[in-house]
């Protein structure tokens, strides 16, 4: 028997996540309020350094579906191709990835494309 919500995911960014839990777990990020289920609701983390997601509840911590957090967030499937856009592979240290990371709020590749547009811009001046 199986329940329509099984295995459903909501997420509501602009949630009060301080219901579920006082303090925030190093190496994570509040990012809101997630509903397991329809019923079974905490604080919504991600892990700083892996960029998964987790439910936070009074300190216990729960893995989700990395899918169904995208897919909740609106952000799920290929990302959107750039025209004229070519993918290439980067070999980063992980305060460039960092950095990049917070320059591209969560997408290190916009913190890239910020960081070179930033530099092109001081070469210029």
């Amino acid at each position: 028997m199986t329940h329509p919500n099984r295995g459903r995911l909501t997420v509501d960014t602009g949630g009060n996540w301080r219901l579920y839990t006082n303090s925030v777990p190093a190496g994570m990020t509040p990012v809101g309020v997630v509903t397991r289920d329809g019923i079974e609701a905490g604080a919504l983390m991600r892990v700083d350094a892996t960029g998964c997601y987790v439910q936070v509840n009074a300190g216990a911590v729960r893995t989700l579906d990395g899918r169904k957090v995208a897919a909740a967030l609106g952000n799920a499937g290929r990302p959107a191709e750039m025209v004229g856009g070519k993918r290439v592979n980067v070999y980063l240290d992980q305060a460039a990835l960092d950095a990049a990371s917070r320059l591209g709020e969560g997408n290190v590749s916009d913190g890239i494309r910020r960081a070179l547009r930033m530099a092109l811009e001081r070469t210029e001046e």
